[in-house]
């Protein structure tokens, strides 16, 4: 079922044909619209605002609303602005949103504004609502890239129709947003095996405290790789913390202890694995009892070495950029978004 909003837009586009309306000609009002088709006043000018973002329609203040000439933007429509919606956190520690990628969106949209928007600790749904806001009230097409982001705020891009791309997968629910995402399972199934070849007989898995459906996925992987290797469901320990090191630290040295056999560590991020070989290093564990630690996620801005097993993805930041940057101009172009998705292959790269 296609949001309400969306689906306005559609229906007024099917009345534009079949009253075959030309460019340059008065279309409804809001609150004529919101008569003709039954909706609320709020519902009929969102769904206007969306569809002079598509430039299907023109709103000229004090003039009205008029049929826009479609082969006028056929060759020329591209987006003004793209926001880039993530958590500052993630940005300041992890490096998502790595500067290849960006090059790689800025490659394929030359015209176009980065504009990064951080999401607060509380209230992240009011502060998109109110971005989203001002891009349909926008002159110009905007777009938007959506990085580590929850239900919540996938949801009210979908509804707003304007051209998404999330860099991850889709949450629970959420069906109508173009998405790119390394292949979670196989990265869950590459870690393990590599866990599995250092002799690990119990497995820790440290994710962000903000679980998405990636997380879900590659812990899915895990858990079929262990019981297909005879592991109980005992040898599988998760913890989802804040990106904090101390924090980090504390729980994973409270597993080590409590696990008599070798523990086997697969961290959702480069600085997870950081902090928890610090703590390792600085109490001298004897060699039988040191974890191996292995990274899911790495996006490091420079060229440093990771001294773990990690995940690098098949396609170069600059290239993943610019499937970002095509997926958000097939969008402006009329192409369903839902249609749009794609799954990054993986590799796992030895120290």
């Amino acid at each position: 079922m296609k949001p309400a909003i969306i689906d306005l837009a559609d229906r007024i586009q099917s009345d534009i044909q079949s009253r075959k309306l030309k460019p340059g000609d008065p279309y409804f009002t809001t609150s004529e619209t919101a008569r003709s088709f039954q909706v609320s006043g709020t519902t009929a000018n969102r769904a206007l605002q969306l569809l002079t973002q598509r430039r299907v329609l023109i709103r000229r203040q004090r003039a009205g609303t008029f049929i826009a000439d479609p082969e006028m933007n056929a060759t020329t429509q591209t987006l003004n602005r793209v926001h880039l919606v993530v958590h500052q956190k993630y940005l300041e520690r992890e490096g998502l949103l790595a500067d290849g990628i960006l090059l790689g969106i800025q490659k394929e949209l030359p015209e176009a504004e980065l504009q990064f928007n951080f999401l607060p600790h509380r209230d992240e749904e009011t502060y998109v609502e109110e971005i989203v806001n001002r891009a349909l009230k926008s002159r110009e097409p905007e777009g938007f890239v959506l990085q580590r982001a929850q239900v919540g705020v996938q949801r009210i891009l979908e509804e707003s129709g304007l051209p998404t791309v999330v860099n991850g997968l889709l949450q629970p629910s959420i069906t109508g947003l173009a998405h790119i995402d390394r292949d979670q399972s196989r990265i869950g199934r590459l870690l393990f095996q590599q866990l599995r070849q250092q002799k690990c007989q119990r497995i820790l898995v440290v994710l962000r405290d903000q679980v998405t459906a990636g997380d879900h996925r590659l812990l899915d992987a895990v858990q079929r790789e262990m019981s297909t290797a005879g592991f109980g469901i005992d040898q599988l320990c998760v913890r989802c913390l804040p990106a904090d090191d101390r924090a980090i630290q504390v729980s994973a040295l409270d597993v080590i202890k409590q696990s008599s056999g070798k523990l086997g560590i697969l961290c959702r991020s480069e600085p997870a694995a950081q902090a928890i070989a610090a703590a390792v290093e600085e109490l001298s564990f004897p060699k039988t009892r040191r974890p191996a630690l292995v990274v899911a996620d790495r996006f490091a801005r420079d060229i440093t070495p990771c001294p773990f097993p990690h995940i690098r993805a098949c396609l170069s930041p600059e290239d993943y950029g610019q499937e970002i940057g095509k997926m958000l101009i097939r969008q402006v172009h009329g192409e369903e978004a839902q249609s749009m998705f794609y799954t990054v292959d993986v590799e796992l790269v030895q120290p």
